[in-house]
């Protein structure tokens, strides 16, 4: 008897560790391997599996339901800001921007990462330059590997959306070669599913750095992410499909590495 009050004893420890870890940042290792948590954390608090296209519940930063407002027609200002991977997605948009009478602004920071426009006025310089009615912020491809990213970027994540206050705006996320740890997650727990687009969902071809997409590739991103912004976004702007090809280069600012 006394055996088996013990086995239901550890039984009951191991469970409140498990518990406490799954509500936890914090991501154990053995042997260099993560350990997976349980749904707990999900089943409590009602946070769905796949949240994207679902609305934010109580655990999300965001904190409120989003809800889509009505379709801007005017022309806009759009930034599109952030590491390389825009590299191919500028070159589509400016066909988008140039059809549907929008100004486009492009800047390029190789390598950026979250953490370097939360510790600069990076982003809040070229808002106050370029005035811009709408952003793309396209920033995440660069930390997919950053372990505990939660506790280390997560800071910035809000930095960046406070600089960006009240200006309409769209968080695109990387374009995922592999699986992420964190990344997606962290930066959709921040801004919700209507200012969030999922590039990890998509299929690429892929330059031989075996991270970027090709042009070709890229241009058929940009067409999800305008459709997506048009039809599933928090502030919808036209950017129907482009008829003809811009004869325009973006206009495109490029900053280099910090060292």
């Amino acid at each position: 008897m006394n055996l088996i009050w013990k086995v239901i004893g550890m039984l009951i420890v191991t469970a409140a560790i498990l518990t406490i870890y799954s509500f936890s940042d914090y991501e154990a290792r053995i042997g260099g391997v993560i350990i997976k948590k349980t749904k707990i954390r999900e089943f409590i608090l009602g946070i769905p599996d796949d949240p994207y296209g679902k609305s934010i519940t109580r655990r999300d930063t965001v904190n409120k339901v989003q809800k889509q407002e009505p379709m801007d027609t005017t022309s806009q200002r759009i930034m599109i800001i952030g590491d390389s991977m825009l590299e191919g997605l500028m070159l589509r948009l400016k066909d988008y921007t140039a059809f549907n009478h929008h100004d486009l602004r492009t800047i390029i920071w190789y390598s950026s990462t979250t953490d370097y426009f939360g510790n600069s006025d990076t982003l809040s310089y070229f808002i106050k330059q370029y005035k811009p009615t709408f952003i793309m912020l396209v920033v995440g491809a660069n930390e997919m590997f950053v372990s505990d990213i939660i506790r280390k970027r997560n800071k910035y994540v809000k930095k960046m959306l406070k600089d960006i206050d009240t200006i309409s705006y769209v968080w695109v996320g990387p374009p995922n070669w592999k699986e992420d740890t964190g990344i997606n997650d962290m930066i959709l727990n921040n801004v919700g599913p209507m200012h969030y687009f999922p590039s990890k969902n998509l299929n690429y071809k892929r330059f031989k750095d075996g991270a970027h997409p090709t042009h070709e590739s890229a241009s058929m991103w940009m067409d999800s992410i305008a459709s997506w912004v048009m039809n599933k976004s928090m502030k919808p702007i036209v950017l129907k499909m482009p008829l003809t090809k811009s004869k325009n280069s973006p206009n495109t600012t490029i900053l280099q590495p910090l060292r």
